[in-house]
């Protein structure tokens, strides 16, 4: 027998010329720095446009307590951003540059939702990029940010929980709020603020070519308040003549008496957020309707 010895393949340039070893493991050392870098600098990239989005809800916190784990997330954030920055440097000996994204949201609620999507999205990102690296300071600084974005979604997920669960309505019992704040921070469809024997408060959020739906009230007077957005009010004695048509904006009161036919319509670009007083209660206490397809299936069930 004959040992024969074992060969590498060699590459070859379009040319025909042979690539060397040493040639070829450099070619391929410079592509997986080049990827290493460019995946550094899409974590400061998140991690920049992060910080700036929590620093936007953190300022729309409904109290201290929840401001707080904002803030702390928000601190997480920066910790990751500088250690990123630094390898960033380390790797390449000049400062990054990126850009910040402004990620929208229109209520604490709605905040809490993107912030847990930025999270998990996030912890997923660091994992695929801890993977495909086998340098240790690189691996080391993504690991401890995935361990950190598991921490901050934990804590999102929390409040998300806490705010899913929270008693919404405060009647019969003394009450004080400030009402355009409340009203611009719910995105629910329908939500009962506060009930007592005589009068309901709901707050409503109706999406952009939305309608609360024509429907009359036999015994009751209504009172609505516009804080944000703008719509078309119809009004009238019968489903099939509403005679009575008014455009509508922020701050404009809306009173419709009893045994009226009524619709208001979404006819702006953002949602209508409005509250309503009923005259006697409307809705059980405690009701929360988070889109129009519920509220309608609970009508019906009412009715039924």
């Amino acid at each position: 027998m004959y040992n024969v010895p074992k060969t590498t393949p060699y590459l070859y340039y379009p040319n025909g010329s042979r690539i060397d070893n040493h040639s070829s493991y450099m070619i391929r050392s410079q592509y997986e720095n080049k990827q290493q870098v460019e995946n550094i600098l899409s974590a400061i990239n998140r991690e920049a446009t992060a910080i700036e989005f929590y620093r936007r809800l953190a300022n729309v916190a409904p109290d201290q307590r929840h401001k707080k784990d904002i803030l702390h997330t928000l601190e997480s954030r920066k910790a990751h951003l500088s250690n990123f920055t630094q390898l960033y440097m380390n790797f390449t000996g000049r400062q990054p540059e990126y850009q910040v994204d402004k990620i929208p949201f229109q209520s604490f609620r709605e905040g809490l939702k993107t912030a847990n999507e930025i999270e998990v999205e996030s912890y997923h990102e660091y994992q695929r990029s801890c993977s495909l690296t086998h340098d240790p300071n690189i691996q080391n600084v993504f690991w401890w940010a995935l361990q950190g974005e598991q921490e901050n979604a934990s804590r999102i997920h929390s409040l998300i929980e806490e705010d899913l669960y929270r008693v919404t309505d405060y009647g019969p019992e003394p009450f004080v709020v400030d009402i355009e704040e409340v009203t611009k921070q719910n995105d629910t469809f329908r939500s009962a603020l506060w009930t007592g024997e005589h009068l309901q408060v709901t707050l409503m959020s109706i999406g952009v070519g939305e309608d609360i739906g024509l429907e009359i009230h036999p015994h009751l007077d209504q009172f609505l308040r516009i804080e944000d957005g703008q719509g078309l009010v119809q009004m009238g004695e019968s489903k099939d003549q509403l005679n009575f048509q008014a455009e509508v904006r922020d701050d404009f009161a809306i009173i419709i008496p009893a045994g009226t036919w009524h619709n208001l319509t979404n006819t702006g670009n953002k949602p209508i957020k409005l509250y309503s007083i009923y005259a006697p209660p409307q809705h059980p206490y405690g009701t929360v309707h988070e889109t129009k397809a519920i509220a309608m299936a609970a009508e019906e069930d009412h009715h039924h």
